[in-house]
């Protein structure tokens, strides 16, 4: 079996997992509420509403759960159980979040795991795939960002 490519480096993995998840929640909740404002105030995430959704990066030791609240989204506390769990290595969500590969693909190569409800993994699949990047404040700064992303986990894994 060969080795996966393209995994955060562990010496680095360590400090992050060590940080609350709680914490990684707030900070994700708070950028995902600015850039999604407009889909949020037009209620795209209302299927969420009273839900949590849990986010685990594996190669990088983080656990986050994230709900909303039927205007925002919230860090969730560690002791309630999620809905949906979605795992992954910080490549594919890199990849998925610059739309270098979508997540039926990731998926199907068992790189994405997804264990849960369906109906709501579905929900934010048919969400994030709706999402019209050019339309989002700061896309640019985004693009660059995780794209620059990309090419630097290329080049070091």
């Amino acid at each position: 079996m060969t080795k996966p490519r393209h995994l955060f480096p562990s010496l680095l993995a360590k400090p992050l997992s060590l940080i609350p998840g709680r914490l990684h929640a707030s900070l994700i909740s708070t950028v995902l509420n600015q850039v999604l404002a407009g889909q949020i105030a037009d209620g795209e995430l209302e299927f969420m509403t009273g839900r949590n959704l849990q986010v685990e990066v594996m190669d990088a030791g983080i656990r986050f759960t994230l709900s909303f609240d039927g205007g925002r989204l919230l860090a969730t506390g560690a002791g309630n159980s999620p809905d949906l769990i979605f795992r992954g290595n910080v490549y594919d969500f890199l990849l998925l979040a610059a739309r270098r590969e979508d997540s039926d693909t990731l998926f199907f190569q068992r790189r994405l795991k997804i264990e849960g409800d369906t109906e709501m993994g579905l929900a934010i699949k048919n969400f994030l795939d709706a999402i019209e990047i050019e339309s989002l404040p700061y896309h640019h700064l985004m693009d660059k960002f995780l794209n620059s992303g990309v090419r630097l986990y290329e080049r070091v894994t």
